[in-house]
Parts: structure tokens; sequence; C-alpha cells
């Protein structure tokens, strides 16, 4: 069960940094914005990351 909860993780880290590359495009966000979001989801990602590998089936 926390494997598949720390691959979500995973999965919602890599979804979140694009949307924040994409409103800096589109000039949505400034930068102070992009970089909190872009933290955020690299954050999610690594918390993501250390519960697949502590939870990893043997």
């Amino acid at each position: 069960m926390l494997y598949k909860f720390g691959r979500f993780l995973q999965v919602v880290g890599m979804i979140v940094v694009p949307f924040a590359i994409a409103g800096n495009v589109l000039e949505k966000l400034d930068l102070k914005d992009f970089l909190l979001l872009a933290a955020v989801g690299m954050a999610i990602f690594t918390l993501g990351w250390l519960v697949q590998q502590s939870s990893r089936p043997q």
C-alpha cells in the first residue's frame, strides 16, 4: 500500500513541475512563484521516492 502511495506521489510531483514551467512561459507566474511551485513539485517527488524506497517489496 505504501509502495503504491509513494509511486502516486512521484507522479504528482512530475505533473506539478510542467505546470509551473507552462505558467512561467505564459507569463501567468513570476519567477518567484515559478521557483516555489517547481520546488514544491520536486519535494513531493522526493517524498514519494523516499516512501517508495522504505516500503519496497522484497
